[in-house]
């Protein structure tokens, strides 16, 4: 298996289980404010940031490796 391709898949993971430790994390802001849950899980959103960026990196990248730098979208006529 390719390096980027594992790193691609791990990203995946990473984006996956940080949206939902993040939809956690909201959940038991919104019953408890006082406990700041927000502010000391600041860790998780970096990695998802980085996660999310690197993902979105490949997939351009693929995708102007397979059109060899074209554009794909169709031009619409007024």
């Amino acid at each position: 298996m390719k390096k980027t391709e594992f790193l691609k898949k791990a990203a995946g993971h990473a984006c996956i289980i940080c949206s939902i430790v993040m939809v956690v994390i909201q959940i038991l802001d919104w019953y408890n404010p006082f406990m700041d849950f927000m502010g000391h899980s600041m860790f998780v959103l970096y990695i998802l940031c980085a996660a999310a960026t690197f993902l979105g990196i490949c997939q351009v990248y693929i995708e102007k490796r397979e059109t060899g730098g074209r554009r794909t979208g169709k031009v619409r006529k007024r």
